[in-house]
Protein backbone atom coordinates (compact mmCIF):
# COMPACT_ATOMS: atom_id res chain seq x y z
CA UNK A 1 0.00 0.00 0.00
CA UNK A 2 1.32 3.44 -0.88
CA UNK A 3 1.98 5.85 2.49
CA UNK A 4 1.58 8.52 0.47
CA UNK A 5 -1.86 8.15 -0.26
CA UNK A 6 -2.89 7.07 3.00
CA UNK A 7 -0.86 9.99 4.60
CA UNK A 8 -2.78 11.97 1.99
CA UNK A 9 -5.99 10.61 2.66
CA UNK A 10 -5.28 11.46 6.63
CA UNK A 11 -4.55 14.86 5.98
CA UNK A 12 -7.52 15.55 4.33
CA UNK A 13 -9.58 14.12 7.17
CA UNK A 14 -7.78 16.40 9.25
CA UNK A 15 -7.67 19.66 7.08
CA UNK A 16 -12.01 19.08 6.88
CA UNK A 17 -11.85 19.11 10.86
CA UNK A 18 -10.07 22.18 11.10
CA UNK A 19 -12.62 23.58 8.61
CA UNK A 20 -15.66 22.15 10.62
CA UNK A 21 -13.96 23.27 13.95
CA UNK A 22 -13.71 27.07 12.05
CA UNK A 23 -17.58 27.17 10.58
CA UNK A 24 -19.41 25.16 13.28
CA UNK A 25 -17.29 24.99 16.43
CA UNK A 26 -20.44 26.82 18.53
CA UNK A 27 -23.33 24.74 17.13
CA UNK A 28 -20.93 21.79 17.71
CA UNK A 29 -20.69 23.00 21.35
CA UNK A 30 -24.24 23.80 21.52
CA UNK A 31 -25.30 20.24 20.74
CA UNK A 32 -23.06 18.53 23.20
CA UNK A 33 -23.40 21.97 25.94
CA UNK A 34 -26.36 23.96 25.21
CA UNK A 35 -26.14 25.61 29.13
CA UNK A 36 -23.01 27.80 30.03
CA UNK A 37 -20.90 26.40 32.19
CA UNK A 38 -17.62 25.25 33.52
CA UNK A 39 -17.47 21.76 31.29
CA UNK A 40 -18.41 24.07 27.89
CA UNK A 41 -16.18 26.15 28.73
CA UNK A 42 -13.07 23.56 29.16
CA UNK A 43 -14.34 22.12 26.16
CA UNK A 44 -14.18 25.13 23.92
CA UNK A 45 -10.69 25.99 25.58
CA UNK A 46 -9.73 22.35 24.52
CA UNK A 47 -11.19 22.57 20.63
CA UNK A 48 -9.66 26.05 20.22
CA UNK A 49 -6.22 24.47 21.98
CA UNK A 50 -7.16 21.37 19.38
CA UNK A 51 -7.23 23.61 16.26
CA UNK A 52 -4.46 25.50 16.69
CA UNK A 53 -2.37 22.22 17.07
CA UNK A 54 -3.56 20.86 14.20
CA UNK A 55 -3.13 24.02 11.98
CA UNK A 56 0.88 23.93 13.34
CA UNK A 57 0.69 19.85 12.46
CA UNK A 58 -0.69 20.37 9.05
CA UNK A 59 2.38 22.96 7.96
CA UNK A 60 4.76 20.54 8.40
CA UNK A 61 2.68 17.56 7.68
CA UNK A 62 4.37 14.25 7.48
CA UNK A 63 3.69 10.76 9.10
CA UNK A 64 6.01 10.25 12.26
CA UNK A 65 3.92 13.76 13.16
CA UNK A 66 0.61 12.44 12.18
CA UNK A 67 1.17 9.50 14.83
CA UNK A 68 2.79 11.55 17.84
CA UNK A 69 0.00 13.07 18.93
CA UNK A 70 -3.39 12.29 20.17
CA UNK A 71 -5.98 13.86 17.39
CA UNK A 72 -9.67 12.99 17.02
CA UNK A 73 -9.30 9.61 15.20
CA UNK A 74 -6.30 8.37 16.53
CA UNK A 75 -6.09 4.93 18.22
CA UNK A 76 -3.68 5.20 21.02
CA UNK A 77 -1.98 2.14 23.18
CA UNK A 78 -2.18 3.09 26.63
CA UNK A 79 -0.10 0.87 29.58
CA UNK A 80 -1.47 1.26 32.67
CA UNK A 81 1.18 1.53 35.35
CA UNK A 82 0.05 0.31 38.17
CA UNK A 83 -0.49 -3.29 37.02
CA UNK A 84 1.72 -3.00 33.36
CA UNK A 85 -1.74 -4.14 31.31
CA UNK A 86 -2.28 -1.87 28.25
CA UNK A 87 -5.63 -1.13 26.69
CA UNK A 88 -6.40 0.63 22.69
CA UNK A 89 -8.88 3.07 22.64
CA UNK A 90 -9.90 5.50 19.84
CA UNK A 91 -10.35 9.12 20.21
CA UNK A 92 -13.84 9.64 18.23
CA UNK A 93 -16.39 12.52 17.46
CA UNK A 94 -19.15 12.41 20.38
CA UNK A 95 -21.80 10.73 17.97
CA UNK A 96 -19.11 7.72 16.81
CA UNK A 97 -18.46 6.84 20.48
CA UNK A 98 -18.75 3.14 20.97
CA UNK A 99 -17.46 2.05 24.67
CA UNK A 100 -17.73 -1.73 24.14
CA UNK A 101 -15.80 -0.94 21.07
CA UNK A 102 -13.29 1.14 22.97
CA UNK A 103 -13.88 4.61 21.01
CA UNK A 104 -14.19 6.60 23.51
CA UNK A 105 -15.87 10.62 22.92
CA UNK A 106 -13.32 12.91 22.61
CA UNK A 107 -15.55 15.20 25.44
CA UNK A 108 -15.79 12.20 27.80
CA UNK A 109 -13.32 12.82 31.01
CA UNK A 110 -10.86 10.53 29.51
CA UNK A 111 -11.24 11.63 25.86
CA UNK A 112 -10.40 15.43 27.42
CA UNK A 113 -7.64 14.55 29.34
CA UNK A 114 -6.01 12.00 26.77
CA UNK A 115 -6.59 14.66 23.18
CA UNK A 116 -3.13 16.43 22.33
CA UNK A 117 -1.30 14.29 24.62
CA UNK A 118 2.15 13.08 23.09
CA UNK A 119 3.52 9.62 21.98
CA UNK A 120 5.52 8.37 25.62
CA UNK A 121 4.19 11.03 27.85
CA UNK A 122 2.49 9.60 31.30
CA UNK A 123 -0.77 11.00 32.39
CA UNK A 124 -2.24 10.94 35.19
CA UNK A 125 -6.12 10.44 34.81
CA UNK A 126 -8.85 12.00 36.72
CA UNK A 127 -11.35 9.20 36.87
CA UNK A 128 -14.15 8.89 39.63
CA UNK A 129 -12.46 6.42 42.14
CA UNK A 130 -8.76 9.03 42.05
CA UNK A 131 -6.12 9.27 39.76
CA UNK A 132 -4.51 6.30 37.10
CA UNK A 133 -1.15 6.42 35.87
CA UNK A 134 -0.83 5.54 32.13
CA UNK A 135 1.63 5.65 29.82
CA UNK A 136 0.83 6.66 25.80
CA UNK A 137 2.80 3.58 24.47
CA UNK A 138 1.85 4.14 20.81
CA UNK A 139 -0.31 6.71 18.48
CA UNK A 140 -2.16 5.78 15.27
CA UNK A 141 -4.18 7.94 13.15
CA UNK A 142 -6.98 5.44 11.89
CA UNK A 143 -9.05 7.73 10.06
CA UNK A 144 -11.39 7.66 12.58
CA UNK A 145 -12.04 11.57 12.57
CA UNK A 146 -14.19 11.76 9.50
CA UNK A 147 -16.39 15.01 9.74
CA UNK A 148 -18.93 13.93 7.70
CA UNK A 149 -20.61 11.85 10.18
CA UNK A 150 -21.04 14.76 12.25
CA UNK A 151 -23.46 16.62 8.86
Amino acid sequence: MNHSLIYEGSRTQLVQQLIYFDEEKIAFLNQYFPERSKQRSNAETLLSHYCSELEQLLSRFNGEELNSLVLIGSQLQLRYLDDNTTDTYTIVFPNQAEPNDNKISMFSPIGMQLLLAQIGSTCQLAIPSGELSVKIESIKFVNCGEVAVLI
